[in-house]
């Protein structure tokens, strides 16, 4: 047996570890939520036919005075 004083207690632990333990979990079932429904546009994938708006790609930073 152990005796030497803990910080924290065996639940607390155990709450501890569950919220860990949540908050993966939520962040792995966003991140495949997120694959799954992709924008169509962007740098996600959007096809090359898409109508480019005009002087977006080719744009230059204004002159200086």
């Amino acid at each position: 047996m152990r005796k030497k004083p803990s910080l924290f207690t065996a639940n607390e632990r155990r709450i501890a570890l569950l919220a860990l333990l949540g908050a993966a979990v939520l962040t792995l079932s966003l991140m495949a939520l997120e694959g799954l429904f992709r924008p169509s546009l962007g740098l996600y994938g959007g096809s090359m036919s898409a109508p480019s708006l005009p002087d977006v790609i080719d744009a230059r930073p204004l002159s200086r005075f």
